[in-house]
């Protein structure tokens, strides 16, 4: 019996043996991959991750990185790179830090291999905790522009975005803008946009003298009537222009209208600088011709040596009241993200479908590159 026990332990140690071998012979790695210490996840590393995000509230899929979700399978990894910084630019080409910060947070630790269950995620955390809608009020200088208004939302419908203009009896004197929104619908740039009269020479010199639903009534009171400016100014009325020269440009005004002349002597150059495509570049205005209500220029510039003539208008009279919109409808979703999206965020709303809604991601990190060993 002995004996037996013997010949059956060698018997089990030769079947061993001769496995160990087969298997090393077909795969040299299996035994390397089985103690092999597996890579795990940190700050500055790239990442292939597969994932199928849900509602935290109702478990349903929103998004994933499969072709076939039910098997999970088919598609492609996404390529993270796991940066505090969403602008950074990734040590690994093909790879973005552009992801939600609870989904970062949650693959930091994980290893190579893992499967795992990130979330809830707040709002807070992934695409913002306050959905843009109705009521919404946030401050812009984008509608009126360089004139700062405080907003309500009146509609939005992902594509198109209306907004009313309100608390203007908290302002005190202000600066007109130079251009008010219109109609962005419209291709045609006169239909687009409204030039005011340039009450905006005169900076802090207009109140509020009237307020309707739809309208906003202001008066313009000028503040001085020569030295209008330091440089020569280029300003609009409507399709006219105008170029206001220091020392030779003058403004009267009585209870309805303002005046502004302008007086340059023939044959005087006007220099100053002014912000290029390639940094501060000189410009010069001559003063080639003066025929009735006009004024005839030549511009030449550092970057343009070549001159340019142009016709300005020596007068503009203009009413000292204007009445600007207080609802502005219909902006079209290429000019929300443009103009708007920054301002909206800087009061705590977000564009984005997602916003306000707690997210869980089922994720499988696929493969693991320690880009931040490599850059440390």
């Amino acid at each position: 019996m002995q004996k037996e026990k013997i010949a059956l332990i060698a018997l089990v140690v030769i079947v061993v043996a001769a496995l160990s071998v087969f298997l090393i012979a077909v795969n040299s790695d299996i035994f390397e991959n089985l103690f092999k210490e597996k890579l795990t996840i940190s700050e500055g590393d790239c990442a292939d991750v597969n994932y199928i995000g849900r509602y935290a509230s109702n478990n349903t899929i929103f998004d994933n990185s499969y072709q076939f979700v039910e098997n999970k399978s088919g598609g492609t990894p996404l390529k993270i790179f796991v940066s505090n910084n969403t602008n950074a630019t990734s040590p690994k080409p093909g790879y973005t830090a552009g992801m939600i910060e609870g989904f970062r947070e949650g693959l930091i630790g994980m290893q190579e291999g893992q499967t795992k269950i990130i979330g809830p995620i707040p709002p807070e955390k992934a695409y913002g905790a306050k959905k843009l809608t109705v009521g919404a009020i946030f401050t812009t200088q984008y509608l009126a522009f360089g004139m700062n208004q405080t907003v309500e939302v009146t509609d939005y419908t992902g594509e198109n975005l209306s907004l009313k203009w309100i608390a203007m009896e908290n302002l005190s004197n202000f600066t007109m803008p130079q251009l008010v929104i219109n109609n962005l619908q419209s291709s045609n740039e006169t239909e687009m946009v409204i030039y005011p009269a340039p009450y905006y020479i005169w900076e802090n010199s207009t109140s509020i003298i009237n307020i309707t639903d739809t309208n906003v009534t202001v008066i313009t009171t000028p503040t001085k009537t020569t030295n209008l400016t330091n440089a020569v100014k280029d300003v609009r009325y409507g399709e006219k222009q105008m170029l206001i020269f220091p020392n030779a440009t003058t403004a009267s005004w009585n209870n309805e209208t303002i005046t502004v002349t302008c007086s340059p002597q023939l044959g005087t150059n006007y220099s100053f600088e002014t912000q290029g495509s390639t940094g501060m570049i000189n410009i010069t205005v001559s003063i080639k011709n003066i025929t009735g209500e006009k004024i005839n220029v030549s511009i030449i510039n550092d970057e343009s040596p070549e001159p340019t003539y142009l016709e300005v208008y020596k007068t503009f009279t203009f009413n000292r009241t204007f009445v600007l919109p207080r609802l502005y409808k219909d902006i079209p979703s290429m000019y929300i993200s443009y103009f708007y999206a920054q301002d909206m965020e800087k009061a705590g709303y977000s564009l984005d479908p997602l916003a306000g809604e707690s997210l869980t991601f089922e994720v499988i990190v696929e493969k693991v590159y320690k880009t931040s060993q490599e850059t440390s």
